[in-house]
């Protein structure tokens, strides 16, 4: 298993990675992100050093070059780490799950998933970055993607998440 934890002024929310035969599960919860829809990625390294974590790099993508496309199953063409957007409803509490074909738990571990300012366009758009980034923007919260070990019992698990799951269940 693997764990990105976001914790800043403007996002504060969880990834999961549970391996699943020859794909990996992502199961992403956010209780805080900036008002609309944020480009949602995983970047090549886990490297946060620089103006808006510059030293992640690129969108992760396994095997041959891709163009830049949406969230998986939602297009053919498309990075391996492209996951589309992401948007807090009104009920605060975002979660989305992602199933990654073809991946292990061990590829991702030292990568980094990011959140950016703008929608993502899923490579539909005419601006110049759209077939590489989708044009979303600036990063403005990132993570490492770190091993998780430890099975904590309910009752050690004190991030702000975990106990956001047990008041909204």
């Amino acid at each position: 298993m693997a764990v990105a934890v976001f914790q800043t002024k403007q996002v504060e929310g969880e990834v999961l990675f549970t391996a699943k035969g020859s794909s990996v599960r992502v199961e992403a919860l956010f209780t805080k992100l900036p008002k609309g829809q944020h480009g949602f990625h995983i970047h090549k390294a886990g490297d946060l050093r620089g103006e808006g974590c510059k030293g992640a790099c690129d969108h992760w993508n396994k095997g041959r070059p891709q163009s830049h496309g949406g969230a998986p199953g939602e297009t053919h063409q498309r990075h391996t780490g492209d996951l589309g957007n992401i948007e807090l409803p009104a009920s605060g509490v975002l979660k989305k799950t992602y199933m990654l074909s073809n991946v292990a738990i061990s590829e991702l571990w030292g990568r980094s998933v990011i959140v950016h300012a703008d929608p993502d366009d899923l490579g539909h758009g005419n601006m110049e970055d759209s077939h590489t980034t989708g044009h979303s923007g600036k990063r403005i919260a990132c993570a490492i993607i770190g091993r998780q070990m430890c099975h904590l019992p309910p009752q050690q698990q004190a991030s702000p998440l975990s106990q956001t799951r047990k008041l909204r269940r």
